[in-house]
């Protein structure tokens, strides 16, 4: 499945551009060659709609980690094995998240911090992963980081579904039953998540700015959720792929879902929701199109092109620098917000940030992934001396 790391690299990079977008608006009132009364570039053309819902892809990352975090549980109860051991799980994704969000977030901190004691409760809530409950400083420090704390919800959510699941599945049940047992979790995580957003649109009236309301993880479960659904789905039927005939309908539908959500959607809650639901649901097709097709279908070969899955394997640190990048290169004069400069702030950024996430990728976070070599399988410290005798 390496195209699924070139989905992950348009994500990341996509979010780059969402950014360099968003801070090229100085020259509201269409004075700058280029830009329009609200001060964007492109603004009321299709191609303003596309970069000023990028952020979209977002969903995208929280749809590949649900699905690829809940295969292993999805293959393992529906053929009746036991699923793994829940603190190997989180061991590995500790090892995997925690070194190099914890090293930027204290060096960013810190720059941004010179005099002490700062704003040490920024710095606090960064490090524990609970800034998405706090609407003044969930952006602060690294501002994408809102959606690394939201997956470590998630994960704890997955070891606790491996937990309650361990032992407790006869492997003689019904294929129906284990059926019912692995899709229940994602079914209540998908529900209680559509539920919320009833009650924070119809009954509380919580405005879009309220961001501890819109970008905390039970806001964002559906998309985790749908992630799981296409895991029980491949772990069914997933060896049995689907001509790219069949499928290409699938990714047009897919698309102009996405279309029809950046058309419809302005600054207020209601259709910022309705385009996350909807981008959810498009996603979801595509991601799907490309389990369920040939390995040799063109947009899969397409999506593994070497660039694409280059820029993935070293997505998480261009994730996570490009923001930081971005506002250093602003404190030094070095990039400008008028409008028309969007295009050159969105290549600078992209050229600086691509080889500074592989150097991070290098450096923080491919040895990190060696401390995996601590423990053993069971998730015990792995001991690298024999067992000591006495006299």
């Amino acid at each position: 499945m390496d195209d699924l790391e070139g989905y992950r690299g348009i994500a990341a990079l996509g979010v780059v551009v969402f950014h360099a977008y968003q801070f090229c608006r100085e020259g509201a009132g269409g004075d700058s060659a280029g830009s329009s009364p609200d001060g964007y570039a492109y603004a009321g053309t299709p191609l303003g709609r596309l970069l000023l819902n990028l952020d979209g892809l977002v969903s995208l990352f929280l749809l590949l980690s649900g699905f690829l975090l809940y295969a292993p549980a999805a293959r393992a109860v529906l053929a009746g094995r036991p699923v793994g051991s829940p603190r190997v799980f989180l061991l590995r994704r500790a090892v995997r998240i925690l070194p190099l969000y914890w090293f930027a977030t204290l060096l960013v901190w810190t720059y941004r911090n010179p005099d002490l004691p700062g704003d040490w409760r920024d710095l606090a809530e960064h490090l524990t992963f609970t800034q998405v409950f706090d609407s003044r400083r969930i952006f602060y420090t690294i501002g994408p980081a809102w959606s690394l704390s939201v997956e470590i919800f998630f994960y704890v959510a997955v070891a606790l579904i491996l937990l309650a699941l361990r032992g407790r599945l006869p492997a003689r049940s019904r294929s129906a039953v284990r059926v019912l047992v692995i899709a229940t979790p994602p079914a209540v995580m998908l529900v209680g998540s559509l539920a919320y957003h009833w009650w924070a649109l119809e009954l509380a009236h919580q405005p879009s700015d309220r961001w501890a309301i819109w970008f905390n993880p039970l806001a964002k479960a559906e998309m985790f959720a749908m992630g799981m659904f296409l895991a029980i789905a491949h772990a069914r039927w997933g060896d049995r792929p689907v001509r790219a005939v069949w499928l290409i309908p699938v990714r047009l539908v897919a698309l102009a879902i996405l279309a029809y959500g950046c058309a419809i959607r302005t600054e207020d809650a209601r259709t910022s929701t309705e385009f996350n639901l909807l981008a959810m649901v498009a996603f979801t097709l595509l991601l799907g199109s490309s389990l369920f097709a040939y390995p040799r279908a063109w947009w899969r070969r397409t999506l593994a092109a070497r660039p694409l899955m280059f820029v993935g394997a070293v997505s998480y640190s261009v994730y996570l620098w490009h923001e930081p990048v971005l506002l250093y290169l602003d404190v030094h004069h070095l990039v400008s917000h008028r409008a028309a400069a969007f295009p050159w702030v969105a290549l600078l950024l992209v050229v600086v940030s691509v080889p500074l996430g592989w150097i991070s990728y290098v450096i923080l976070e491919r040895p990190a992934g060696e401390l995996k070599a601590l423990f053993q399988s069971d998730g015990r410290l792995r001991s690298y001396y024999g067992p000591r005798h006495e006299g």
